[in-house]
């Protein structure tokens, strides 16, 4: 997933590219599997060679692909805490937790 996701941003990032090729950087298998799940729009220009592809863009489902790929990422890295150190006498308790940081922090 994380070539899927570097050959959008690239796309992204170079919107003026005329071709991709097997001489390019981008892995051409996988620009072919972008461009057949219909993520990437672009022309195949495929021979006996060799896979070629002309003037690819990401399309708009491939912008939405990305951007929950990004979320998704950014969703599994949590700030909370497994376990919860709160004792609590009558209802007046001590974060356990938030002190050790800001120990830590000092």
């Amino acid at each position: 997933m994380e070539a899927h996701k570097y050959i959008l941003q690239y796309l992204i990032d170079n919107p003026d590219i005329k071709s991709i090729n097997e001489t390019s950087d981008i892995d051409v298998t996988i620009l072919k599997d972008l461009i057949q799940s219909g993520l990437v729009n672009g022309a195949n220009a495929c021979s006996d060679d060799g896979y070629c592809f002309l003037e690819p863009r990401i399309s708009l489902s491939g912008r939405e692909w990305l951007a929950s790929f990004d979320s998704q990422v950014n969703s599994t890295k949590s700030t909370e805490d497994i376990v919860e150190l709160k004792p609590n006498f009558f209802g007046l308790g001590v974060n356990l937790n938030a002190l050790f940081r800001c120990f830590r922090r000092k």
